[in-house]
């Protein structure tokens, strides 16, 4: 079976991208285009540019394969491109991951209302769709009027290392945070307010042990500086802010810390009902976690232990910290039980299913 990828996901930066990649190239032969640095193999073609010239692109070289028996659509932005080879190509057969939830009355710019509606073209098109969580299903089985629900594929990945220069020179880079006695707690949602990173900072002082915290991520000018002001305002000397981080430094960063916090808001479904890699990443490298208490991160909490759901953290963190190796036993057991190949070998096996 030969199988189109497209995505417009950058691959170093993807997780639920990679994995994907990892699913289909183990049903058939996988060409993927995707955006990024590096390809992955022989057959992933790196797309650079804006979103118009990916189009072009995409569609130019997907013509050139000459045909496919699988289309996979990853994400509403391949939706385009995607259905124009669709035709060009007649492929047989189209998979869609809608990995994200937006619904277009609670989208309120025009880029984003359109977005919505070349998704929903995209969902009527697609012969299997495929979201990230069993919240997520029910509400696009609903909002959809589908006639059963989406495969649901969790968002389950797990960091790793390029190269063993890049872990020592990673390792060597953070050991300066590496202090004794300190309790190391990690966002990787960076200065965002919007994903409570300022009720975070205003309730560290709050956490009863020493500790310091990292808000690692991308973020506006404008939200650094309102961060930095917030940190002065409250008068710490305990909060890195931190670029973005690709695998290999976030890998390492993670290495040295003891919590992991995962955070947002509930003001729209999508969000509401969050289908976060983080927490993944979190529990994959030994750290329980602290989210707010969106649904599927309550439940996780609540259900395995793994953490706590509390929306002020400064509670959620010194509970967790007063029982840590109880938190930390309970998610080296759900790691265990709950690792990235079964994952993928449980949607393989449902697309398999689907498919033959």
């Amino acid at each position: 079976m030969k199988i189109l990828l497209i995505s417009y996901g950058d691959y170093e930066y993807d997780g639920r991208l990679r994995e994907l990649m990892d699913v289909f190239s183990g049903i058939g032969e996988l060409y993927a285009f995707t955006r990024g640095k590096t390809p992955a193999y022989e057959h992933h073609r790196i797309m650079d540019g804006g979103y118009q010239k990916f189009i072009r692109d995409v569609v130019k070289e997907g013509k050139a394969l000459g045909g496919a028996d699988l289309l996979v659509l990853d994400n509403r932005k391949s939706v385009i491109p995607g259905l124009i080879l669709k035709k060009k190509l007649s492929v047989p057969k189209v998979v869609l991951d809608c990995r994200e939830l937006y619904v277009p009355k609670e989208v309120h710019h025009l880029e984003g209302k359109l977005g919505c509606i070349i998704e929903k073209r995209g969902i009527r098109r697609a012969d299997i769709i495929i979201c990230a969580n069993e919240y997520r299903a029910e509400a696009m089985k609903k909002i959809y009027g589908l006639s059963e629900k989406p495969l649901v594929y969790e968002n389950l990945r797990m960091l790793t290392y390029s190269s063993e220069e890049r872990m020592r020179k990673e390792k060597e880079r953070f050991s300066k945070y590496d202090v004794p006695g300190e309790y190391r707690i990690i966002s990787t949602s960076g200065c965002s307010f919007s994903r409570m990173n300022d009720v975070l900072v205003r309730n560290l002082d709050r956490v009863r042990f020493p500790c310091r915290l990292f808000l690692v991520g991308s973020g506006s000018a404008e939200e650094r500086e309102n961060m930095r002001a917030l940190i002065a305002e409250r008068g710490l000397d305990n909060v890195e802010i931190i670029d973005q981080l690709d695998q290999d430094a976030l890998k390492s960063l993670i290495g040295i810390s003891h919590i992991g916090i995962v955070n947002y808001h509930q003001k729209d479904q999508n969000n509401r009902f969050c289908a976060s890699g983080k927490v993944f990443e979190f529990l994959y490298e030994g750290l329980p976690v602290v989210t707010t208490t969106n649904p599927p991160l309550k439940q996780l909490c609540d259900e395995a232990g793994v953490g706590a759901a509390d929306d002020s953290f400064c509670d959620g963190i010194n509970a967790v910290i007063e029982d840590y190796e109880g938190y930390k036993k309970r998610v080296r057991e759900f790691a265990a039980a709950h690792t990235v190949a079964s994952n993928n070998e449980r949607l393989s096996r449902e697309l398999r299913e689907k498919l033959f």
